[in-house]
């Protein structure tokens, strides 16, 4: 047993004690196969965590997990049937939801909210020579899927900045390529979350400069990041094992919220940050509730109208299912 995982199942008797939503569901009647598409992001972190620690085995449910790269390809694992549910930020299942893929948001794992809990990033290298938002007028951006919540960011943020999206010259990367591409000078600046973040802005060969902070540039109502999903026949045929996976999946998050060590031993194992680095990843948790409310979805659904990415008319009805929790 290594050293994190040993730290991880004793900081979980230690949490049971501290805050009843952090005991254990009970067991499903029957072992039910769970199938995971997701982004590497820094809500996983609560999911790597419990899967280690045995905690969805406990609870019945045997949880399969596989990389994808960027919301989208998440999106396209469910439509295809290749994955049961599905974790990114918001943007991609709404997308997918407005092309006629009936998927549903089931679990709020991300807020964020200004001043202080602003957590999605947007860098430029010193070698750009860009120190302000304004100065990416004309030069190459990062974001990691087209349609993603990034495009919304960088265009709510272009806009506040006097720019459109004409101005700039997107370039598409998966986030764990973001970091290479800013160090070589293939690109001038990007959007960017944690863990990702936190390690460009350790990387001395990049002398990374913070232009803006926030997944969109007025936060003063706490926006929706990270989001759990999963396809209106999987819900309908396995609501106790979404409601059981929520759960344990919010019981670890709180684990990784009390514990700052326990976060950063998380950070360097499951995504190899270097000590240092992996002390500045922080969830995105402005807000503790996990239930997606349909003022969030509203939020995004007003955002994506006011920069022409709504490309039918849907609510935030049509996008939510909670389980009565």
């Amino acid at each position: 047993m290594t050293p994190v995982l040993t730290r991880i199942l004793a900081a979980g008797a230690v949490a049971t004690a501290l805050c009843s939503s952090l005991i254990a569901p009970p067991a499903l009647a029957e072992n039910t196969k769970l199938r995971l598409a997701y982004i590497m992001a820094d809500s996983m972190l609560s999911v790597m965590v419990a899967k280690d620690a045995g905690e969805y085995e406990a609870a019945g449910i045997d949880l399969e997990m596989f990389e994808a790269q960027g919301g989208p390809a998440v999106v396209a694992a469910l439509a295809s049937g290749s994955a049961d549910i599905g974790y990114s930020a918001p943007i991609p299942p709404i997308n997918a939801r407005m092309n006629g893929v009936p998927l549903k948001l089931v679990l709020a794992l991300g807020h964020e909210k200004a001043p202080d809990m602003q957590y999605t990033g947007f860098v430029a290298s010193k070698a750009s020579g860009i120190t302000e938002l304004a100065g990416v007028k004309g030069r190459k951006i990062a974001l990691n899927a087209n349609g993603g919540l990034c495009e919304l960011a960088w265009r709510d943020h272009l806009a506040a900045a006097g720019l459109t999206w004409e101005d700039v010259q997107p370039v598409v990367l998966p986030f764990p390529q973001i970091e290479a591409a800013l160090q070589q000078g293939a690109i001038d600046a990007s959007c960017v979350v944690n863990p990702f973040y936190a390690s460009i802005m350790h990387n001395p060969d990049i002398g990374a400069v913070e232009i803006a902070t926030g997944m969109l540039a007025d936060l003063t109502t706490p926006g929706l990041s990270d989001v759990i999903y999963a396809n209106e026949s999987y819900i309908a045929e396995h609501p106790e094992a979404i409601r059981a996976f929520a759960e344990v999946t919010e019981a670890s998050r709180a684990r990784l919220l009390a514990d700052k060590d326990l976060l950063t031993a998380a950070a360097e194992k499951y995504v190899g940050l270097t000590p240092e680095a992996a002390r500045d990843v922080r969830l995105p948790v402005a807000r503790e509730s996990t239930v997606v409310e349909l003022s969030d979805v509203q939020f995004l659904l007003d955002a994506l109208e006011r920069h022409g990415m709504m490309t039918a008319p849907i609510t935030a009805e049509d996008l939510t299912a909670n389980f009565g929790r």
